[in-house]
């Protein structure tokens, strides 16, 4: 998850949603179909995708989109309002990806690993030598959580976004602020706590050791190869869907500017994308076409940190194994879920912060 902003809007920077290309997902399999090995509520008979979907979003103003399945067979589905005027959602609708913005992080800083332009292991100091907060800490420890970095989305960045909602914050900016703090615990790596501040440092290291801007960098290695076209860090994206919640001016974000939020969450939570992208994305890295198996193996090597849930490189797993991330942002939450060999893939994208995307998640695939 990003944090508990009470923050609101859709970005002035946004290209246009390319409606040329609506409703241009292949369905290969109904949404009114049962899903496979899910047992039925009473004694109906199984529900199906779409009978999940509109339950869960009856009551909302807002909607989701749910991709399931594996490659070649996967079913696209949608329910709920994408606009405060009703318009009904479509599965290649765009939508603010929050959190899930650390995998493909984790992912750009493991191709460079693979390159030999640093090693998981090296002090973050030794790519950023000017920056003292990161002192004693190394690029694992950032990855994965160990770091004891203040996490920057705090009440006091709460106030200063409300403050000037269309500000574009830099990560120099943010990194000023987090000097002020005490790291949560000492030394890094006797811990774990998750902080948005670390992969904000792991994007600067990124764009340290290629020259090049993070959303650049995003485009030229994961986005363009794998034809995500409508995903990218949401400056530079296509505009999303409008996000409802209920600590929003007026209820949704069209009534104010989402600029200092996309912005300064960059690397850390900042993309857009579509649940057929995110699902191209999945299917691309679980078959190592993203990266190598022992970059693989560092990322799914967790760390058990609360109630069942563990933490590896950009990556959490569940009690089931399951390795997933997810995110939230006032309007929009959404989760991730990786294909594996005994189970389908799941990405839930969802424009209302009442929609519970783990509990959607669970109504639509199987008991493990």
């Amino acid at each position: 998850m990003v944090a508990l902003l009470v923050l609101a809007g859709c970005s002035t920077a946004a290209l246009p949603l390319d409606t040329d290309t609506m409703d241009r997902t292949v369905q290969p399999l109904p949404c009114d179909a049962p899903v496979e090995g899910v047992e039925p509520r009473g004694t109906g008979p199984p529900e199906s995708v779409q009978e999940v979907l509109v339950g869960a979003t009856r009551s909302m103003s807002g909607g989701a989109v749910v991709a399931i399945g594996a490659e070649g067979a996967v079913r696209y589905c949608a329910a709920g309002s994408a606009d405060p005027e009703g318009s009904p959602l479509v599965p290649d609708h765009v939508f603010r990806i929050a959190s899930i913005t650390k995998t493909f992080t984790a992912v750009l800083v493991l191709q460079l690993v693979e390159e030999g332009l640093l090693e998981l292991d090296d002090p973050v100091t030794d790519v950023l030598p000017g920056l003292d907060l990161a002192d004693d800490i190394t690029v694992r420890q950032l990855l994965d959580h160990s770091s004891g970095l203040h996490d920057f989305l705090d009440a006091s960045f709460d106030l200063a976004v409300r403050e000037d909602w269309d500000r574009s914050w830099t990560s120099a900016e943010i990194l000023e602020r987090v000097a002020l703090e005490e790291r949560e615990f000492e030394p890094p790596g006797t811990d774990r706590r998750y902080s948005n501040t670390n992969y904000l440092v792991a994007g600067l290291i990124v764009e340290e050791l290629t020259g090049r801007p993070f959303a650049e960098v995003l485009r030229t290695r994961i986005t363009a190869p794998l034809g995500m076209t409508h995903t990218a860090l949401g400056p530079d994206g296509p505009e999303p869907v409008t996000g409802f919640s209920p600590i929003m001016p007026a209820g949704s974000t069209d009534t104010v500017s989402y600029r200092a939020l996309e912005t300064s969450t960059g690397a850390a939570g900042g993309m857009v994308s579509t649940a057929e992208d995110l699902m191209t994305f999945a299917e691309a890295l679980t078959e190592g076409r993203l990266v190598s198996p022992e970059s693989w193996s560092e990322m799914t090597d967790v760390t058990e940190v609360d109630d069942g849930i563990a933490v590896g490189l950009g990556l959490m797993e569940d009690e089931a194994g399951r390795l997933f991330h997810e995110g939230d942002l006032p309007g929009y939450r959404s989760l991730l879920i990786l294909p594996s060999a005994a189970e389908d893939g799941v990405v839930v994208l969802a424009n209302d912060s009442y929609i519970n995307v783990f509990l959607l998640s669970e109504r639509l695939m199987p008991a493990p």
